[in-house]
């Protein structure tokens, strides 16, 4: 029997050998999703890549902080499908399987449920040979989507999920075969200013340590905030955030007498905020509890806070926690998908989620007691330095689609 020849990338790449990849991702507002695809593009070598990126979402309220601009800015060709709501997704399927066809990527790597969804069907059906479902988080609040999911499987080649955790669960909740799921975490990047670890990140509003041009408005400031040390949570204003829950049993911690010394400031926007409003008025908290709404710069907003809390029902690998972490930030958080793993053995810094005595003494041990903060936060930043950069993170990636476009017959040794 004769042996068959591998066949060549450059039936898959560009003229000049590169590699084409297409990214899929539901949508380009700057969530932690959107900033790690964004470090994951522009962190390839554009002298063996060549990347496209397709955004589905078509909805005004995404396209307001996009970061679409961001990525034309350093030349990576982004397309915005359009899409507004689920009837439109015969059309956003088809435009995106014409599109792929014309640019005959090698493989499609998707980030988030719905471009998962759609990108798997239209890379399939344009042709594409390798398929790569990126798993963001555990999803712990839908069984449709883990039924779709696992309905589909023979579309995917491989889910990327962000931790271990987030991949066990993929493989015993999700059903999905162990040998087609694997874990790449999430990474950070930083820069060192005169000895000083800085955050570099997509939507930070300090151009000379971020990857955007445009200033922001500064952020105005009503007294009696921003005189006193500052707790800090960060992220959508979701249910999946435990923010309704933090908020219920703040004043176990955060007492009228510590608040003299103490105020929490909630960095984000979403659906929850009018109900969370009600709990602020509900437990007289008025005072105290700072809604910021969106914040470009709330990674700087993070690095001047004193302690950093993630109360969260589930999560995969939090990009907050990343960002908090590698700036030397202690951190209270619910035990949930990705805190341990970049966290460690750090009893001190997790608690059981719902447990409100558990919580409420180590949030006020951390509260009166500066020295272990600071010991905490060194501890914190030398571990996700050496185990959680985006340098990592992009080469476990490079890795992979090695491993899968070899398995496929291709032959691409000399390109990556």
């Amino acid at each position: 029997m004769k042996k068959q020849r591998p066949k060549e990338v450059k039936a898959r790449g560009t003229k000049d050998g590169k590699i084409r990849v297409a990214f899929i991702i539901a949508e380009l507002a700057p969530g932690g999703a959107e900033k790690a695809l964004v470090h994951l593009v522009l962190g390839l070598d554009r002298e063996r890549f060549e990347s496209v990126v397709y955004s589905l979402s078509g909805r005004e309220r995404d396209r307001k902080n996009s970061l679409a601009p961001l990525l034309r800015a350093n030349g990576i060709e982004t397309v915005e499908l359009g899409m507004r709501s689920l009837w439109n997704l015969p059309t956003t399927f088809w435009r995106l399987r014409t599109l792929l066809k014309r640019q005959a990527p090698l493989l499609a790597q998707s980030f988030m449920f719905h471009a998962n969804l759609i990108g798997r069907f239209s890379a399939r059906a344009a042709g594409v040979p390798i398929v790569c479902s990126g798993i963001r988080v555990a999803e712990r609040d839908s069984k449709i989507r883990l039924s779709l999911d696992r309905l589909t499987k023979s579309f995917v080649d491989v889910w990327v999920c962000v931790g271990e955790s987030t991949a066990e669960f993929t493989r015993v909740v999700g059903k999905i075969p162990a040998s087609r799921v694997v874990s790449i975490p999430n990474g950070v990047k930083t820069v060192n200013i005169d000895g000083r670890v800085r955050v570099v990140t997509a939507g930070n509003a300090n151009s000379a340590l971020s990857l955007r041009d445009e200033p922001t408005e500064p952020l105005e400031i009503i007294p009696p905030f921003g005189v006193r040390k500052r707790l800090i949570t960060v992220g959508r204003l979701s249910r999946q955030k435990g923010i309704d829950w933090l908020l219920e049993n703040a004043r176990k911690w955060l007492t009228e007498e510590r608040s003299r010394d103490w105020e929490l400031w909630i960095v984000g926007d979403g659906e929850e905020k009018e109900r969370l409003l009600r709990i602020v008025a509900a437990q007289g908290l008025e005072k105290d509890v700072f809604f910021t709404g969106w914040r470009p710069d709330c990674v700087d907003l993070v690095e001047r806070s004193d302690l950093i809390l993630l109360p969260s029902r589930w999560e995969g690998t939090p990009n907050v926690l990343l960002e908090a972490t590698a700036v030397g930030k202690p951190t209270l958080c619910a035990r949930v998908e990705g805190v341990e793993e970049i966290l460690g053995d750090s009893d001190w810094q997790i608690c059981d989620w719902g447990d409100v005595d558990a919580w409420t003494s180590k949030c006020v041990k951390l509260m009166d007691n500066e020295d272990l903060r600071i010991k905490l936060g060194l501890r914190n930043q030398k571990r996700v330095l050496n185990e959680f950069t985006v340098e990592r993170t992009t080469e476990k990636y490079i890795r992979l689609w090695k491993k899968l476009a070899e398995n496929k017959g291709f032959h691409i040794m000399d390109t990556i």
